[in-house]
Order: structure tokens, then C-alpha cells, then sequence
């Protein structure tokens, strides 16, 4: 074998065991960015506060989680998926504290003014989520089936997400635990 040959294979196994040793890794920095956005634009809760681990391979299926707060120190845990090798994720909110889910809260509602009441009506807390404050209050909005609109008045008790409800006008609602 001549040298200039054996110089050749020596670079090209060396260029080859360098692409195989290196690892891509997603950019922390990007994702924070993307969480705390893709958050608030699909709960209408702003972030304060996203970490997630120091450093991940890119690799499709591997899935970890990032924790969130809120300016209110309400606090969420957000599994990350990694959708395929190219870096792109997906993220689902899979814990909260001091989070309401409003279309549970309407549910709850719901449920809870046709066993008072009698009356079925559709409840409407204005969006998905919402920080869940102590001693904080806010109106949902119960139309029953002739079409007459009803203030439904939601008084936040503690962090953990319980509430009391009360229909303007009428009783006391039942406590609603998140």
C-alpha cells in the first residue's frame, strides 16, 4: 500500500468516526421560548418561567419534561415530545397547580345548576384556563334553553384550584375542586 493511500483511508475513517461520535441537541433556549408562547397563545395563562433539562439529543419519540410558572407563582409541568429526528416537538400540559381548567369548571357548573335548579344550561367561563388566585373572583356566563343568560359568580378559595360558585340572583353553587 502506498502512503498517499493510507494517508487517504486514515481521513476518511477519521471523518467517518466524527460524524458518528457527534450528536445533535435540541436548543434549550428555542424551546423555552416556544413553551412559554405556545402557552399563553393556547391557555391565555402568561409564563413567567420555563426550565427544562440543561440538554437533549434530537431523537424522535423521546419525550421529558419542563416545568413552568406563572407571574402568580401558579405552577405547571409541560411534557415535551420529540415528533420525529429533525428537532420538532409537540407539548402537552400534563400537571398543574394553581391552574383552573375553565371547561372542567363549566362542567362542574353545569352539572351542578341542573341538580339545584332543574334547569340544563350551557356554561361559558371564557377560555381554557386561568390562574387560579385566592380570594380572586370572576364571572361565567350559564344560557339556559330558552336562550336567557345567567351570571354565574366564581370566587377563587386556594392555590390547589377549589371554588365556589354562586348564580347571581340565586343559592349558593356547590364547591368545585380542580
Amino acid at each position: 500500500m502506498n502512503l498517499k493511500r493510507a494517508t487517504t483511508l486514515v481521513l476518511c475513517l477519521g471523518a467517518t468516526l466524527a460524524l458518528t461520535g457527534c450528536t445533535r441537541r435540541l436548543d434549550m433556549e428555542k424551546l423555552k421560548t416556544v413553551l412559554k408562547d405556545g402557552f399563553t397563545a393556547q391557555t391565555g395563562v402568561a409564563l413567567k418561567e420555563v426550565s427544562c433539562p440543561e440538554s437533549r439529543e434530537i431523537k424522535a419519540g423521546d419525550s421529558f419534561d419542563c416545568k413552568a410558572t406563572t407571574p402568580g407563582g401558579a405552577m405547571a409541568t409541560l411534557k415535551v415530545t420529540q415528533s420525529d429526528d429533525q428537532g420538532n416537538v409537540k407539548w402537552e400540559l400534563s400537571a398543574s397547580e394553581g391552574v383552573l381548567d375553565l371547561t372542567k369548571l363549566a362542567g362542574t357548573i353545569q352539572a351542578g345548576l341542573k341538580e339545584q335548579t332543574g334547569v340544563e344550561a350551557q356554561v361559558d367561563c371564557g377560555g381554557k384556563f386561568r390562574e387560579a388566585e385566592a380570594g380572586k373572583g370572576f364571572d361565567c356566563k350559564a344560557t339556559d334553553a330558552g336562550g336567557a343568560a345567567h351570571t354565574v359568580t366564581v370566587t377563587v378559595k386556594d392555590k390547589a384550584g377549589n371554588v365556589d360558585w354562586k348564580l347571581a340572583g340565586g343559592g349558593e353553587g356547590a364547591p368545585a375542586e380542580e
